[in-house]
């Protein structure tokens, strides 16, 4: 477990996520991934889970899977905020199992949407400055080497 994760979501793995292989399918990680996601933005920055009060759509998620993911793990999303750009949020998720054991890792951008104008929007300032406060790092998006 590292400290550059300072939001945290334990999650239980239901026997319905399990695949026939008996390990957690795939598809499941992703949701679990979206559940970090969620909670970090309502904890952090006090959204619900409706556009209206979390006006953000996913633009990318990645995901390598690190290991088998088994019903017996208690899962926990660590969650965190690397960077914002003018209409987007990048975020990084470690999930771990018993002991502490990496079974994934993911990457997501998700861009600020006005749902009423169907466009993207700028993230608000006091969001920004939100994430910041609480990662304790400036939010700027790193320059992409030349």
């Amino acid at each position: 477990m590292t400290d550059d994760y300072r939001h945290r979501t334990r999650l239980d793995v239901r026997l319905g996520d399990l695949d026939p292989f008996g390990h957690v399918n795939n598809a499941v990680i992703a949701t679990y991934v979206e559940q970090g996601r969620v909670l970090y933005l309502r904890d952090v920055l006090g959204t619900g889970a409706d556009p209206v009060s979390m006006p953000f759509i996913l633009a990318r998620l990645e995901i390598d899977y690190l290991a088998q993911t088994m019903f017996s793990d208690p899962v926990e999303v660590l969650t965190r905020v690397d960077w914002v750009g003018r209409t987007s949020v990048h975020m990084s998720h470690l999930l771990t199992g018993y002991e502490g054991r990496e079974l994934a890792r993911s990457e997501a951008v998700l861009v600020a949407f006005d749902y009423a104008i169907e466009k993207p929007m700028p993230v608000p300032d006091h969001w920004r400055e939100t994430m910041a406060a609480f990662e304790g790092h400036a939010m700027d998006r790193p320059v992409a080497p030349q």
